[in-house]
């Protein structure tokens, strides 16, 4: 083995440190397991939970029965950038359930219970309504089910949560078996590169 050759390889390692050190935890993974290659993402405009303009209709959880993984690939994630921190989140809450006493509605939307409700600031407790509040999705929790998601879209929410396939859960499959299922083809495969999109960073503070 030449000196040019070990060189290269050391610098190729070197390289492939820097960049997972400067992606951090999600984006390591895509880094360590597609080695360039391509990997399963979820297409919001196709996806029928994420995509705006769908409303009334049943979240789709295919996501959640699909996938080889016991507890799916795929998670709701919470962009908060585009989120609106509402003081009833129809993400969070079951807004079709009764009140309670504090005038919020008495059951939860997420079936595993797996948002929590962050207040943000001081709160004013004479105007509840003037409180603003962050949404945490545990995504040990969620099982990409995708309610929380459907629940979001405009007109009573800000389309914030969509699914996402988390990189260091997927097993990789050649053929993804949610892919295959999926209604409308909104599971697909895309370049690495474009994959950094879907990474959920952390909330806004």
């Amino acid at each position: 083995m030449s000196d040019q050759t070990t060189r290269r390889g050391a610098l190729a390692r070197a390289a492939r440190g820097a960049a997972a050190l400067a992606l951090g935890g999600s984006a390591f993974y895509l880094v360590r397991k597609a080695d360039g290659q391509i990997v399963w993402n979820v297409d919001s405009a196709r996806c029928i939970n994420s995509r705006l303009g769908v409303t009334n209709v049943e979240a789709c959880n295919l996501c959640t029965t699909e996938c080889v993984v016991p507890l799916s690939a795929v998670r709701a994630v919470n962009e908060y950038s585009k989120c609106g921190r509402c003081y009833i989140c129809p993400a969070y809450f079951n807004i079709t359930s009764a009140v309670d006493e504090k005038g919020l509605p008495s059951e939860k939307l997420c079936p595993r219970d797996a948002i929590e409700r962050k207040p943000i600031g001081d709160i004013d407790p004479d105007d509840p309504a003037n409180n603003f509040y962050e949404y945490i999705i545990d995504e040990v929790k969620c099982d990409g089910c995708g309610k929380c998601v459907m629940a979001c879209k405009e007109p009573l929410g800000l389309g914030s949560i969509v699914l996402r396939v988390r990189h260091s859960l997927c097993v990789d499959c050649n053929r993804c078996a949610i892919s295959t299922a999926c209604p409308k083809d909104a599971i697909l495969q895309v370049p690495i590169e474009k994959a950094f999109d879907h990474v959920q960073l952390g909330s806004h503070d």
